[in-house]
């Protein structure tokens, strides 16, 4: 099926920014809406805005479509409401999530706020939807909970240079590349596939040292 490419204005809504998509999704590829979340029907897509490759949905709202915009891909553009962009879309199926939780998911969240909070100085901040945790107010680990319909509880965690090669290449059913923040070398890490929680802990500090290095680093130079 052909991609459909159009240009569009970011609009600001109460909760996150969009796009209004210029047709009828169910029309123009004769595809019925699917669930995207708890009480949302909508379209998945396979996106690209600026260039920048993401998976979102097209939903309804006023008798018009609108393709959902999240903070992390804005930063990601370096744009924001008002300006224009140019958006390509085209239909995505949604992966299958399991019935049943994987050995090791049952209180995955608390787990990780165990690891991270036993680290110094960490805060915990909720963003884009999810939670994150800083060091110094940093960024250096994100919990992600099926992320665009991915199908996947991971982790998306800084590392250092040459770790995220590695990894995917020595586990590539546990680690993968995440979007956004992959092309600075973080690292996905999947929670729901037997990954041993020791390892997840050297992982997670591996991302706070990374950070806080580079935070000291930035306080130095300032001084």
């Amino acid at each position: 099926m052909q991609k459909e490419r159009f240009t569009a204005s970011i609009l600001r809504g109460h909760k996150s920014c969009a796009v209004e998509v210029p047709f009828d999704p169910e029309r123009r590829w004769k595809i019925a809406p699917q669930k995207i979340r708890a009480g949302r029907n909508g379209h998945p897509v396979e996106a690209m805005l600026n260039g920048i490759p993401f998976d979102g949905a097209v939903v309804p709202g006023s008798k018009k479509f609108f393709l959902e915009i999240d903070d992390e891909l804005l930063d990601a553009a370096k744009v924001g409401a008002g300006d224009e962009v140019a958006i390509s879309i085209e239909p995505r199926k949604l992966l299958p999530v399991a019935a049943a939780p994987k050995r090791g998911v049952k209180n995955a969240l608390d787990r990780v706020r165990a690891i991270c909070f036993a680290l110094d100085d960490v805060t915990e901040k909720l963003a884009w939807g999810a939670p994150t945790f800083r060091v110094h107010g940093k960024l250096f680990v994100m919990y992600v909970d099926n992320h665009h319909g991915d199908g996947r509880l991971a982790l998306w965690a800084n590392a250092p240079a040459g770790a995220q090669d590695a990894l995917v290449r020595s586990n590539p059913e546990a680690f993968f590349v995440p979007p956004y923040v992959g092309k600075g070398g973080w690292v996905g890490i999947r929670l729901d596939c037997g990954l041993d929680w020791k390892e997840i802990a050297s992982l997670v500090a591996e991302a706070h040292r990374a950070t806080a290095s580079k935070s000291s680093k930035g306080k130095r130079r300032r001084g």
